[in-house]
């Protein structure tokens, strides 16, 4: 007399058992690969920077009025690419209201117009895209006329 193999179970068993593997394999693939696009991007991450307002954070209405705001990027790794990413999106506002831009060769140029005596906050926020953290800056500085 034969006895009958039960098949299915252990089968079914195993088929189970591969689709989980398969699929945990997937998932940890998936975590890992965004992980490194993170890190690199976190490394690689550009800076904003303003040009045109000096050091001293003091600029007379005249030497505004001539002067060129511009915001651009710095990049270490020289890359074009990423830098003109990072200023696809880019939102400049002075004290809360936002600023007319114009892109000019590969930085923006801030059309701030004439300002009054007084202190203002420049503030330039960008985002990057793919798994890259919002780039911001904030610069103050002071329009005067009147000598000390």
């Amino acid at each position: 007399m034969r006895l009958a193999l039960k098949t299915s179970d252990p089968v079914r068993t195993r088929s189970l058992r591969r689709a989980l593997i398969t699929l945990l394999v997937a998932a940890v693939a998936a975590a890992l690969t965004i992980g490194c696009i993170a890190v690199a991007n976190e490394v690689n991450h550009p800076e904003l920077r303003i040009r045109g307002i000096p050091s001293s954070g003091v600029l007379s209405a005249a030497a505004l009025s001539e002067a060129t705001l511009t915001v651009d990027v710095v990049d270490r790794r020289n890359d074009a690419s990423l830098a003109n990413e990072a200023l696809r999106n880019v939102e400049v506002r002075l004290n809360g209201e936002i600023v007319p831009t114009l892109w000019v060769g590969s930085h923006w140029v801030l059309d701030v117009g004439a300002l009054r005596d007084g202190e203002y906050e420049l503030t330039v926020t960008t985002d990057p895209g793919l798994l890259s953290r919002e780039i911001s800056l904030d610069r103050r500085f002071v329009v005067g006329t009147a000598r000390p």
